[in-house]
């Protein structure tokens, strides 16, 4: 195992755990406030994820850099 592999896991790991707790934030914010479960809630974090990887595929745009656009697209 090389310090590149060992790094880029570490990476991955922090941005998968960084996703986790906004998925849990979201959820724990609506159910706190309307003390309901919205299970629509992991829909539109689908519909995210998936617009920041078909621009990054098509388009070459940096996800990060294109979140003010996915904010607009899917505003309610």
């Amino acid at each position: 195992m090389t310090l590149e592999i060992l790094l880029q896991g570490l990476a991955s790991g922090l941005l998968m755990g960084f996703v986790y707790a906004l998925i849990a934030a979201g959820l724990s914010l609506i159910f706190g406030l309307m003390e309901i479960v919205n299970f629509a809630h992991g829909e539109f974090l689908m519909l995210g994820m998936y617009t920041a990887f078909w621009l990054w595929a098509l388009f070459a745009l940096d996800p990060s850099l294109v979140a003010k656009l996915k904010e607009i697209l899917f505003a309610q």
